[in-house]
């Protein structure tokens, strides 16, 4: 069963769970004919965390790069697919597309709120290509709380370091035929980072969900769901990090040219459900969705007329004047020949995602086969609305002045995708053995109207994506998995200088699953026809969202992972899970890029921001009254740009482990009390040189908490 839990497999009945669940019950994961990952709401609260990147790293096969230290833009990357913006990732919530533009800009600066989530299932085999359009790594569903099936009403307070807090409640009110979910929490922090000039560094998230659930009494069941939500941000968050010399001595500092630096969004949601059962055998489901989300993120993006960040904060000695501006300790320069002016962007982004989907399934039986068939039908719109301001500042005294100087934008387009999307699957049984056969078909049309330039630029794509997988029983515990399908991820509306890019994924291994132990050996191999590289703002030499081919690329692994639990006394449970990750990543050519990421790439290569290894080790142990869980996390060091040899030859992070630690204490059966040890030995090294200069990960973190339930 992976890592999912008891307890979400028991709420498989709940109809709202049924119907947005990918992987299934526990019994269909354990047959599943791929590898899948379930974490269920017991282990999500565990640790409670509201880092989606900490929930994500008990998987295997998936990559965290952080970036603020509080995972507020997650960048997670699965089997060699780049983790930038986890935009290499189908993003599901309650399994409907949740990025703000999965199609045209697909980038997630948006993702849900971890503190609102019930369940998360990953996909990484044949079964991810059911979601798409990124398939080439896989899919992570993020599943939210149900409405609930009898009435309650809950609180939940926590305070912790850097001024962390969270306020948290939930009120559920069921009938027989009706049940109402309301559920509402802000949490935010005062920031770990420190400008000279003391100003705060922290934010603030907001989330307000209602969920209405609707059996009407009619001759075949029905349940309509809907689902409406808001979440907005403010955050005081950067592009901007640190040297490498500056890391070492305050890993912690922020620079005065930062201090600006303020992210701004809020995302609406209203998605419809609609299921209706014909027969035992039959069912169909309809969502119906549509988001909205704008963001403004106003952040330094360098000097008018000087030297680029980067170049800056790699050699500062050679760009003496332009980092000392940066501090803050010189003010700024205007000549013939050096121009340190401060650039800072207000990137102004509006995005919507809209769309309907089809899910109808139907069990049978033929030729003495049982057959559990799926078909999914989705028609899907997205665009995104890029208005990039610049405004520029003079340093004097630490303090950034507007030189009251118009200037024109950087950035003024629309891009716009429509898709249709048709998949069809088949789960064979025969005797010990079950095959699924699929194929997904997606048909894309986008544009995109830059209005700086005058130009229109359209583009059309399509791809036949299909699948087998198998899994055959050897005996009651022990069964073996294979599976290979073709994974493909879009190029942007309007790009004609690359293609989609394309793999082939293989996958082989065993999975063992018994009353008190589970876990999984899976082989992974993955070929990209065309490694796709995208600017990003912080990108030099490049517009934003061009793409650039990385050409043939190969990525290998291994991933172990297993859990356990045993009855120690008749009143303490031990429990253990466990996951490592092994990686090799290759470029099968040699060629010169203008994607600052890669630059001169020479064949054999390794590809960046993938680490060797990756591991997590959880133990716990829980009693009536009280439990106690321990998590060691390790990831290896991974290189930043593409190289050979030894990693601290080049550009590079550094390897973190960090341990968590969580106490908690079951004061009655309504009542919990818990307290939290993040990153417990306060280690801090550099998890990223992007965007600009060294980032640190989170400090140690306490934090305080209390449940009641009523």
């Amino acid at each position: 069963m992976g890592l999912a839990s008891v307890a979400l497999a028991a709420d498989v009945s709940d109809p709202f769970i049924k119907e947005v669940l990918i992987i299934g019950t526990k019994e269909q994961k354990q047959t599943l004919p791929g590898s899948g990952i379930q974490i269920g709401v017991e282990e999500l609260r565990k640790q409670s965390y509201t880092d989606l990147n900490q929930i994500v790293s008990s998987v295997p096969g998936v990559y965290v790069r952080e970036e603020d230290g509080y995972g507020l833009r997650p960048n997670i990357g699965i089997r060699g697919a780049t983790a930038e913006r986890s935009q290499k990732v189908t993003l599901l919530e309650d399994g409907v597309l949740i990025a703000p533009a999965p199609y045209s800009a697909p980038a997630a600066y948006y993702i849900t709120n971890a503190a609102r989530l019930y369940a998360v299932e990953v996909l990484k085999g044949p079964s991810a290509i059911q979601s798409g359009p990124h398939t080439v790594g896989g899919t992570i569903n993020l599943i939210t709380r149900p409405v609930p099936s009898e009435n309650f009403a809950e609180i939940d307070l926590t305070a912790g370091s850097d001024g962390y807090r969270k306020v948290a409640g939930a009120v559920g009110y069921a009938e027989e035929n009706v049940g109402v979910l309301l559920e509402a929490f802000s949490y935010g922090s005062d920031g770990f980072k420190k400008l000279n000039s003391g100003a705060e560094t922290g934010f603030i998230r907001n989330d307000v969900n209602l969920k209405l659930r609707w059996q009407p009494d009619t001759t075949l069941p029905q349940i309509v769901t809907l689902k409406i939500g808001f979440a907005d941000e403010d955050a005081d968050e950067t592009y901007l990090g640190l040297t490498d010399a500056d890391f070492e001595v305050q890993p912690e500092r922020r620079y005065s040219a930062s201090q600006l630096d303020h992210f701004q969004s809020d995302h609406k949601q209203i998605h419809l459900n609609h299921s209706i059962t014909f027969d035992a055998d039959l069912e169909l489901v309809t969502k119906i969705y549509a988001n909205q989300y704008h963001r403004s993120w106003n952040k330094l993006d360098g000097f008018i007329d000087g030297p680029k960040i980067q170049d800056v904060l790699l050699s500062p000695s050679a760009y003496l004047s332009a980092y000392r501006v940066l501090q803050g300790t010189q003010d700024s320069t205007i000549g013939d020949f050096t121009d340190l002016t401060i650039d800072v962007t207000d990137n102004d982004r509006e995005y919507t995602s809209n769309g309907i989907q089809f899910d109808l399934s139907k069990s049978l039986t033929a030729l003495g086969l049982e057959h559990n068939i799926k078909m999914g039908l989705r028609y899907h719109e997205d665009d995104v609305r890029r208005r990039h301001q610049t405004r520029s500042y003079l340093m004097r005294s630490g303090v950034m002045t507007s030189d009251e100087i118009s200037r024109p934008f950087k950035t003024n387009n629309y891009a716009q995708t429509e898709a249709v999307a048709l998949s069809i699957s088949d789960d064979i049984t025969w005797a010990d053995w079950t095959v699924n056969i699929g194929v997904r078909y997606e048909d894309i049309e986008g544009s995109v109207d830059d209005k700086l330039s005058g130009s229109l630029l359209k583009n059309s794509q399509s791809v036949i994506s299909p699948g087998i997988g198998m899994h055959k029983k050897i005996n009651d515990k022990l069964g073996l998995l294979a599976g290979v399908y073709r994974g493909f991820s879009p190029s942007g509306p309007g790009k004609s200088g690359a293609d989609s890019e394309e793999s082939v994924n293989l996958e082989y291994g065993l999975r063992y699953t018994s009353d008190n132990l589970s876990g999984e050996l899976i082989v992974f191999e993955s070929n990209y026809d065309n490694l796709l590289g995208r600017c990003r703002a912080s990108d030099s030499n490049c517009q934003v969202g061009q793409e650039f081919s990385g050409g043939n690329v190969e990525v290998s692994g291994v991933e172990v992972t297993g859990q356990g639990k045993y009855e120690l006394t008749n009143a303490l449970v031990f429990s253990s899970q466990f996951n490592y990750t092994y990686s090799k990543s290759t470029f099968k050519s040699s060629f010169f890029s203008q994607f600052s990421q890669w630059g001169l790439v020479t064949e054999g290569d390794e590809v960046p921001y993938i680490p060797t290894h990756v591991g997590r080790w959880q133990i716990g142990l829980e009693s009536d009254r009280w439990a106690l869980d321990l998590a060691l996390k390790y990831q290896h060091r991974m290189r930043e740009r593409p190289g050979g040899g030894d990693v601290k030859s080049d550009l590079h992070t550094d390897d973190l482990t960090t341990v968590d630690v969580t106490g908690t204490w079951f004061v009655h059966e309504s009542f919990d009390v818990r307290l939290s040890i993040r990153n417990l030995t306060d280690e801090s090294v550099i998890v990223s040189h992007r965007p600009y200069g060294a980032r640190p990960n989170l400090p140690r973190q306490v934090l305080a908490q209390v449940k009641y339930r009523f």
